[in-house]
């Protein structure tokens, strides 16, 4: 990696770590690191992620970085990267949006839209939790699923 390319690295890890959402690893697409700054670059020279996005120019992007044929989800894989490492910092550092820093240890449970969650969140079916839903025809409350107590409806 170049001198430029690995000082913009530095920035972007300095970026991110002021967000509360820091990265350890570069991402591997076909085998290799990927060269974030030169994704970062072209992705800009095009007018940015939502332009790329909305003319579906990933496929042209891939070609320039010269992955192995058998690769055949690199257009997908380096859109989804650009969103985790380079969206935001985009947005701030080449359009001049406000940055809505969120301090270390406190990051937003957000993930940006078309992400990918890396965990499952199995809880989310339980129908043995806290409180249960019951739907009356006039109203909807609910019930503690201990107590059997209705708790006040805040919906």
């Amino acid at each position: 990696m170049r001198r430029k390319g690995l000082a913009f690295l530095d920035e972007l890890r300095q970026f991110h770590h002021s967000r509360g959402s820091p990265f350890k690893k570069i991402p591997v697409v076909g085998g290799k690191e990927l060269d974030l700054h030169a994704l970062y670059t072209r992705v800009t020279t095009l007018g940015g992620f939502g332009k790329v996005s909305e003319k579906n120019q990933w496929g042209e992007i891939v070609e320039e970085f010269n992955f192995p044929r058998s690769c055949s989800n690199a257009a997908f894989a380096l859109k989804q990267y650009y969103l985790r490492y380079l969206e935001k910092y985009e947005k701030v550092h080449h359009f001049g949006e406000e940055d809505d820093e969120v301090q270390p240890g406190n990051p937003k449970p957000q993930l940006p839209i078309g992400a990918i969650p890396t965990s499952y969140n199995y809880q989310q079916h339980s129908v043995s939790g806290k409180f249960l839903r019951i739907k009356d025809t006039q109203m909807i409350s609910f019930i503690h699923s201990k107590t059997c107590e209705p708790q006040q409806n805040k919906y």
